[in-house]
């Protein structure tokens, strides 16, 4: 049970962290206008999916997928911008956060039985 919060914890930081960090470094309004966001935000975050998947016990990596919709929902509530395009929101966290997923999954496979 405990394992299942920390994945839940973690990965909500991560998709926080992912917005936050990368906005201010990145200087712009959403960190995804930012080059940073795709050359170094998106795979320090797949790097953080994977090792939540390594350290989460039994199927307790499928939480990575909370990831994306995190860090947008930050990017929505620091912007102030949380209105109509919500339905697009859900569609584009689905796509951009199925490699973290995958990445979890994979790692979770590497985790020594016991």
């Amino acid at each position: 049970m405990r394992a299942r919060h920390h994945a839940i914890i973690a990965s909500v930081a991560t998709g926080a962290a992912l917005e936050l960090v990368v906005g201010a470094i990145g200087g712009r309004r959403e960190a995804w206008d930012s080059a940073l966001y795709w050359s170094a935000g998106l795979p320090a975050a797949l790097a953080a999916a994977a090792a939540i998947g390594y350290f989460a016990g039994r199927r307790w990596w499928y939480w990575t997928g909370l990831i994306v919709p995190s860090q947008v929902t930050v990017m929505m509530l620091r912007t102030g911008e949380i209105g109509g395009l919500w339905p697009l929101m859900v569609v584009l966290a689905s796509v951009l956060g199925t490699p973290f997923l995958f990445a979890a999954f994979i790692a979770s496979r590497f985790r020594p039985r016991g």
